[in-house]
């Protein structure tokens, strides 16, 4: 793996290459008006008190040792030691509802926009944990693998939408079970999962998922996004402005309302808690101290987090091009003296 530490140094090779292309046309011009130099015998007297081909060399060494310098300006670092971090930790996966009902603003601005926000905090306040993300509707997808690295857990996060997955519908059950098949491992106790809906479960499979789980000593926690008042669906176009709310068969807005006792029941079993989220302030306060409370176990995870300067190779080698350049001799030790139409050495 490697870094620079002055990658701002890589436009200085712009003005090089423009030097390179002026020199190459005036050697060129050089040469032509060398060949245009009197007779045979003139031009090997004042050729040959010079050494082309070194002059040649030395101009190579000069481009070369320019090169490295460059390369040792903009400050490589190479990643040369593997690190083994131990910390201790849970496997947290999310399941969030991805459904159309998500889209409704009883809870504002949104259910789906409060519950990206209350599981952002959630994400900032986790420490030695692996978190994964699972997104259902219609159907369930891995959205984000069990990961440590949270900044990335925040970038799938906020990319969720009810648009990400196309089939609509809520299967909570299918979340659940796509959950089992991610979790590694005879170490059960050390999963939790945590389900993000509005309870509207269509399936109606979710309770006896719940059952599974908590034969498999897996906690489910449930984060009841919405309020029992409800409030309509809106339907936004392709520029995500609001056209209409959603209606029923008979023409009449359809009205989402939170469905508690599914996601009450869920946690109930499985010895999770079942916290409502509405417009309150730190509605994940219980769930962190639930987290926090668990019994952990070792994670260990390999890095690179060790890099070591490597611009002093680069350094080196363009200082011995450029000394190698100064030693090499351009003048030829035989003196050739001019007489007339020969020479003699």
């Amino acid at each position: 793996m490697v870094r620079y530490t002055h990658p701002e140094m890589f436009y200085l090779f712009i003005p090089l290459t423009l030097v390179l292309i002026w020199y190459a046309y005036r050697g060129r011009k050089l040469r032509m008006g060398l060949e245009g130099l009197g007779t045979a015998p003139v031009k090997k007297f004042l050729l040959n008190r010079l050494k082309y081909s070194s002059i040649r060399l030395r101009s190579r060494l000069i481009i070369l040792g320019i090169i490295f310098i460059l390369l040792a300006s903009v400050g490589p670092q190479i990643g040369i030691k593997l690190t083994e971090l131990t910390r201790q930790g849970v496997d947290i996966f999310i399941l969030m509802d991805t459904s159309s009902s998500m889209n409704a603003e009883d809870v504002k601005p949104s259910r789906m926009e409060k519950a990206k926000y209350e599981l952002g905090r959630l994400l900032n306040n986790l420490e030695g944990d692996r978190v994964g993300l699972i997104a259902f509707s219609g159907s369930a997808h891995l959205h984000c693998p069990l990961t440590e690295d949270y900044s990335a857990a925040h970038l799938f996060l906020n990319m969720m939408d009810t648009g990400l997955i196309t089939s609509q519908g809520t299967d909570i059950a299918a979340a659940i079970q796509l959950a089992f098949e991610y979790v590694e491992g005879d170490d059960k106790k050390f999963k939790v999962f945590v389900l993000v809906s509005d309870g509207e479960d269509h399936q109606g499979e979710a309770v006896s998922l719940a059952e599974q789980a908590r034969d498999l000593g897996i906690i489910i926690h449930t984060l009841g996004v919405g309020t029992p008042a409800g409030g309509p669906i809106p339907i936004y176009d392709e520029k995500g402005n609001r056209q209409e709310f959603k209606k029923n068969i008979k023409g009449h807005v359809v009205t989402s309302m939170l469905n508690e006792s599914t996601l009450d029941d869920i946690a109930r079993i499985t010895g999770g808690i079942y916290i409502r989220v509405e417009n309150q302030v730190n509605a994940i306060a219980p769930l962190l101290k639930e987290i926090d409370q668990m019994e952990k176990r070792e994670l260990k995870s390999h890095v690179f987090s060790q890099y070591e300067d490597r611009y002093q190779v680069f350094l080196i080698v363009g200082l011995i091009l450029f000394l190698v350049e100064f030693l090499i001799p351009t003048r030829t030790k035989k003196e050739m003296v001019w007489e007339g139409r020969f020479t003699k050495n």
